[in-house]
């Protein structure tokens, strides 16, 4: 990715090409773990897809050897929703520019 990143940008070397990548990935990753307490939050990739924070409330369970019933705890999870150009791709559509034309296919 980092010599893609490199050739899109111009860059001089493949090490600052590495360091921005790795400086939006941790932007990501920040984003979402300060956000984590907030039910329904929303990351939108434009052309790549969003994630979406959920808090799903503790459920009780019977613990089969003693018969006990616990409560367990609340879970709060991160998911990924890739973006209909993704999905469109990997069905063996391919990639299309804005006239329509094809400009990649999935093997």
């Amino acid at each position: 990715m980092a010599v893609r990143v490199q050739t899109a940008l111009s860059l001089p070397t493949k090490k600052e090409a590495e360091h921005v990548v790795d400086s939006v990935i941790t932007s990501l990753e920040t984003t979402l773990l300060n956000h984590l307490s907030t039910d329904g939050f929303t990351l939108k990739l434009n052309g790549f897809g969003k994630f979406y924070v959920r808090h799903r409330p503790g459920i009780r369970r019977k613990i089969g050897f003693t018969g006990e019933t616990i409560q367990t705890k609340m879970k709060r999870k991160i998911r990924f929703i890739s973006s209909s150009v993704w999905v469109r791709f990997a069905n063996g559509r391919g990639l299309t520019d804005m006239s329509g034309h094809t400009v990649l296919r999935a093997l």
